[in-house]
């Protein structure tokens, strides 16, 4: 804040001060004289009254003065600036506009989005700018895009382009928008006119090296703030599936961004559907958090929670990841049926599986004769336990494709196996080809002992904390032989081995399908296995390894609107397609052993491999921070931090000072007329 002067040097007209006070001092003198002796007894008294005299119109003296002095003050061109105002527009000749088009500019305000409102100013500037005036377009979400290759003086075109520009679910990239705005400027000075409600904690602070930069270039970002009056929002900010009564809960949170305290009625759809209401009360600029209660049985995919909130709905919903709940099934094919079901061959399997019955631990268990493998359902089941089968050749070609299409088969060994049986009936899917049972302990010893899991494999890597050191303590006396293999990462893998090194659980991948061989049986008649402790947790650790859990076997990805979502890829070969939320498939491509994708709007996408089963579910949502349409820093405050003369507001004082010495003129007339009379 300051007082400045255009022409400092026009003070010096202020010796004019001195003509005032001259006229007020001179007097008329007669020029005829005439003596009489009476003027000379008066001559005393003439000189107190010229004393008297010279300071008795002093009012009239000092609005002369000052009128004087007014009309020099302003001739010098003064001007008062204080802080607090925008940079100037127009003049340069060179403008960029920059319109704001990420998620909170769908904000709703007075019948219309804010990007409506940014779109409908901006078009009216261009249309507005002089002829020969050269202008650009940058609009900006979580990228920024240049709509004009170059500064144009074509204003038809660049209305084109604005008019063409649509709301993002993306974030605020301001620093990304005027870096485009340097580059269409070429270094030359140039003025930037930007369109934005600043909202959200980061987009300001982000871009404050750009504005430095436009600023140090002689160019001027000109604020032009879009903002709702007061700002509101409610949005889901999270949405997150965990353990709970009944099949699990999903907590669910919910933030207010207004002023006022507000109940919203929200909805909860999960995969298969189903559809639960819920109501929440939050405080004003506050949060709250509710938790919904999932059925014992749903199908695992996304899930979305979508509430009512009329401001900004491009935030309305969340997606969540929801596993298999209950409705996960084991095919479990007992070869060994027995007389009890003690002496079954999958009783401990069976009870580790699912001890209380499936409720609890998410998994259902079909238990079949291998007649029954003739209801193979690949919709529902996700393994397949072929425990002790003795001829597998009539379900050979059902399995194979099982398999291939991306379902998980277990074999287990036992005295009724038959290698030939097996290796023309699933030699496609195997390992490795079976030879014949083989006893590695005299009768009456122990057996041979498993060494310990490495921990790094996925499979085993739930033991790193407990439970690894009881793996030594399972024993075997006979064990199924393979044919000789080499293990090949992400192909063939001895998962498990034994002391003498011989294979205990080895994995094939085939696709997205695997195949699991157990060379022990899963009862007591070549081992201890299911009298160990780490029986169930190692059966239950299989299933899930293989999907079969209550989480199903696809992966479970999230991300961010526009982010570049990788997924691991489990064979190069896959002919894979992804599936976005509105049934369209999304361009991909594959680098390395990764599917990349980049998706544009929240929901859910699928990834299928070879028309089969669902390799991965990815939950899609908005960046939270654009749910937060309050403004926490200023472009014209950064860059009056920068160069503070930008914005400072200029009040023009020379029409007040010479009005005000026209006035003190008029007025010493009048008071002078006034004391003639």
């Amino acid at each position: 804040m300051g007082l400045t002067l255009l022409t400092p040097l026009a003070l010096a007209l202020g010796a004019l001060l001195a003509l005032p006070i001259v006229a007020h001092m001179a007097r008329q003198t007669p020029r005829d004289r005439h003596e009489f002796g009476a003027m000379l007894l008066l001559q005393r008294v003439v000189k107190r009254l010229r004393r008297r005299r010279r300071i008795k119109d002093w009012i009239l003296l000092l609005m002369r003065a000052f009128a004087v002095l007014a009309v020099v003050i302003a001739v010098s061109g003064p001007e008062f600036s204080y802080p607090g105002g925008v940079p100037e527009f127009g003049g340069s000749g060179r403008v960029v506009v920059v319109v704001d088009r990420s998620m909170s500019m769908s904000l709703q305000d007075g019948g219309s989005t804010l990007l409506q409102r940014a779109r409908e100013q901006s078009i009216a500037v261009v249309r507005d700018l002089p002829e020969g005036a050269l202008v650009g377009v940058v609009v900006f979400g979580t990228e920024a895009d240049r709509l004009t290759p170059n500064l144009t003086g074509d204003h038809g075109r660049a209305i084109l382009r604005l008019e063409e520009v649509q709301p993002s679910h993306g974030t605020s990239n301001l620093r990304a928008a005027l870096l485009e705005a340097r580059k269409l400027l070429g270094g030359e000075p140039g003025e930037v006119l930007l369109y934005t409600d600043e909202a959200g904690p980061r987009m300001v602070s982000e871009a404050a090296d750009e504005i430095e930069r436009l600023v140090a270039g002689g160019s001027s970002v000109i604020p032009r703030v879009v903002q709702a009056d007061p700002p509101r929002n409610v949005a889901v900010t999270s949405a997150v599936y965990g353990d709970g009564l009944e099949g699990g809960q999903v907590t669910v949170r919910l933030a207010n961004f207004g002023p006022d305290p507000i109940e919203v009625a929200c909805e909860v759809t999960l995969p298969d559907g189903a559809a639960i209401p819920i109501f929440s009360d939050i405080p004003p600029f506050g949060e709250s958090e509710e938790r919904i209660t999932i059925p014992l049985e749903a199908s695992g995919g996304v899930g979305k929670v979508l509430c009512d909130d009329p401001d900004l709905r491009a935030d309305d919903a969340r997606y969540f990841h929801l596993p298999r709940v209950g409705a996960s099934r084991v095919l479990v094919v007992d070869g060994d049926p027995g007389d009890t079901p003690t002496r079954s061959e999958i009783y401990f399997l069976e009870r580790a599986l699912a001890p209380w019955g499936g409720g609890k631990s998410g998994v259902t268990i079909d238990v079949t004769t291998p007649g029954g493998l003739m209801e193979l359902d690949p919709d529902q089941h996700r393994v397949v336990f072929l425990s002790n089968v003795s001829d597998p050749r009539p379900f050979g070609p059902r399995l194979t494709e099982f398999v291939r299409k991306g379902g998980n088969l277990v074999i287990t060994a036992g005295d009724n196996v038959t290698a030939d049986r097996y290796n023309a009936a699933l030699g496609g899917v195997l390992p490795s080809a079976f030879r014949k049972p083989r006893s590695v302990a005299d009768t009456g010893e122990k057996g041979v002992p498993v060494a310990l899991p490495d921990l790094t494999n996925a499979m085993f890597a739930p033991f790193s904390k407990a439970g690894r050191g009881g793996f030594s303590r399972v024993r075997a006396h006979t064990l199924l032989t393979l044919e000789p293999y080499t293990d090949i990462p992400g192909e063939v893998e001895t998962l498990l081995a034994y002391e003498n090194g011989m294979p205990a659980l080895v994995e094939r991948r085939i696709g997205a399908g695997r195949v699991v061989v157990w060379t022990g049986t899963i009862d007591l008649g070549w081992g201890n296995l299911p009298l160990q402790a780490v029986f169930m947790p190692m059966m239950q650790r299989l299933v899930t390894y293989l999907g079969g859990d209550a989480g199903g076997g696809s992966k479970r990805v999230t991300g961010i609107v526009a982010d570049v979502i990788a997924i691991d890829l489990p064979d190069l070969v896959l002919d894979l397609e992804v599936e976005g939320p509105d049934g369209q498939l999304v361009p991909s491509r594959i680098e390395g052993s990764k599917l990349l994708f980049t998706p544009r709007q929240p929901g859910a996408y699928e990834v299928r491999a070879d028309s089969a089963a669902t390799l991965a579910w990815v939950a899609i949502n908005g960046d939270p921070d654009e749910s937060d349409v309050r403004a926490y820093g200023s472009v014209a405050g950064v860059e009056g931090e920068l160069k503070p003369e930008l914005l400072e507001r200029r009040v023009d004082l020379g029409r007040g000072f010479f009005g005000f010495g026209l006035l003190l003129l008029v007025g010493q007339a009048l008071l002078a007329l006034r004391g003639g009379a």
